[in-house]
């Protein structure tokens, strides 16, 4: 019995020993990607085109800045014209609490808007040079007509000419009939027959003539001249009116190009101006002022000192490459993990310059969670920015264990018809622990595994 037992026991073990073995060795073979797996049961996700709002997390505390207030500098620098708070005085979000000496930034501002006005006004939106191109390719169309109209015979100067050789030959042959006539009455006289007188007519008739063919030889070649000069002339007005089409169509992108850098720079000078004037980021009380009219002031030195009038304001750090991204006005969520509590939040501030050991950004939000007391910790998600394209499940990606490169699974249709899986390399754009934008590899509406894709993975060897 003892022996049986004994005997049970030993299979039991080699039996429990085999599959364990077998199960270890497919756990810890290396995986690699399949070309084409069947298709387990995985949950499906549609690859769809959507909008990745890009999020920065950061860690901070419920209150202002610097022990609980708010050290506030201006965007620019400058001299400090005036100061338009004091301490104590309870302030509200966007009230002026300084002002630097803007009367430079106002000249400019206002010669800035000059411009923008008459760049816009010589533009009209496009419709002033667009009619300066229409003029100017009409006279090209005149000219070449007239041109053309020479060319080929007709115009006045061309009749003229035609007249001019009309006329010389009708003299022409006038003289030659007076030179026959002449002749005639010589032989006449010769032979006794006409009178010296009808021979002295004869030759003075031939001499009148003869002034009447010179004179016409002259018009016809003053006219032949004038056809001559008139298509030069005409050749020189096609040529002027192609380089007045040439710089009409030229203008048109010119004075669209400088009403638009009109406009930007009267926007940039607006925004000068308006950096003159420090602001509250939110409600609160004037605790100091560390400036007096007069002084130079810069992003880097604060000028008054805000402290909050409850605890609804919350700071966190960021990067100082994430500080360029986040700009007042983003929306954010702040969590109090100690409370369990969370709110809505929107950004406020954001100082500009960078801590040289931290390398890190202050970022001021307004929306503290309810019930949040001053200096708990906090953590926060901004949306900093959004970018457009294909989306999918973050979870959806694997790592291929041989290339190392992201990979999905794609729903597919196998040579047999059934339903099949293929592995399928991306490139990310960006992504969070939820959703991933894909930049390269996955087309819209493209069905993939959502979850389980380590399943799909093909052990070594393909066993």
């Amino acid at each position: 019995m003892t022996r049986r037992t004994t005997l049970i026991a030993g299979l039991a073990a080699a039996v429990l020993i085999a599959v364990l073995a077998f199960a270890f060795g497919h756990r810890s073979a290396p995986a690699k990607v399949g070309a084409e797996s069947s298709a387990p049961d995985v949950p499906l996700a549609t690859a769809r085109f959507g909008t990745f709002v890009t999020h920065v997390r950061a860690q901070g505390r419920v209150g202002i800045p610097a022990g609980g207030d708010a050290k506030l500098a201006f965007a620019g620098s400058g001299i400090l014209a005036r100061i338009d708070v004091h301490v104590g005085e309870t302030v509200t979000a966007g009230q002026p609490l300084a002002e630097l000496d803007t009367s430079g930034l106002a000249l400019d501002a206002a010669q800035a808007g000059a411009d923008a006005r008459a760049a816009a006004a010589s533009y009209g939106g496009g419709s002033v040079p667009a009619q300066a191109l229409a003029s100017a390719q009409q006279r090209l169309s005149a000219a070449r007509s007239r041109l053309a109209a020479l060319q080929q015979g007709a115009g006045s100067a061309q009749s003229d000419a035609t007249g001019a050789q009309a006329a010389l030959r009708q003299t022409l042959a006038k003289v030659d009939t007076d030179q026959r006539n002449l002749q005639r009455e010589q032989t006449l006289f010769a032979g006794g027959v006409a009178a010296q007188k009808d021979v002295e007519a004869a030759r003075q008739q031939l001499a009148l003539d003869q002034d009447d063919a010179d004179a016409a030889r002259s018009k016809a070649s003053s006219a032949s001249a004038g056809i001559g000069g008139a298509m030069l002339q005409a050749r020189a007005d096609v040529a002027q009116a192609e380089s007045d089409v040439r710089a009409a169509q030229a203008q048109v992108t010119v004075t669209g190009a400088q009403a638009s850098s009109a406009q930007s720079r009267a926007a940039s000078a607006q925004r000068s101006l308006a950096n003159g004037v420090l602001r509250a980021p939110d409600d609160g009380v004037v605790v100091a002022i560390l400036k007096h009219p007069g002084e130079s002031v810069d992003p880097t030195q604060a000028a008054v000192v805000v402290g909050p009038p409850r605890s609804n304001a919350v700071t966190v750090t960021v990067t100082g490459d994430a500080a360029t991204q986040i700009k007042p006005g983003d929306t954010a969520v702040v969590t109090v993990p100690a409370r369990g509590t969370r709110a809505n939040a929107v950004v406020r501030a954001v100082v500009p310059s960078v801590d040289p050991t931290t390398q890190t950004s202050t970022v001021v939000l307004s929306g503290a969670p309810e019930g949040a007391a001053s200096g708990d910790a906090v953590e926060a998600t901004i949306a900093a920015g959004e970018r457009r394209g294909v989306l999918i499940p973050t979870e959806a990606i694997v790592e291929d264990p041989q290339s190392g490169h992201a990979v999905v699974f794609v729903r597919a249709k196998g040579k047999d018809g059934n339903p099949t899986f293929v592995s399928r390399e991306i490139g990310v754009a960006d992504g969070d622990d939820t959703t991933t934008l894909v930049a390269s590899g996955l087309r819209t509406g493209e069905k993939i595994a959502s979850r389980g894709a380590f399943d799909l993975l093909a052990p070594a060897g393909g066993g």
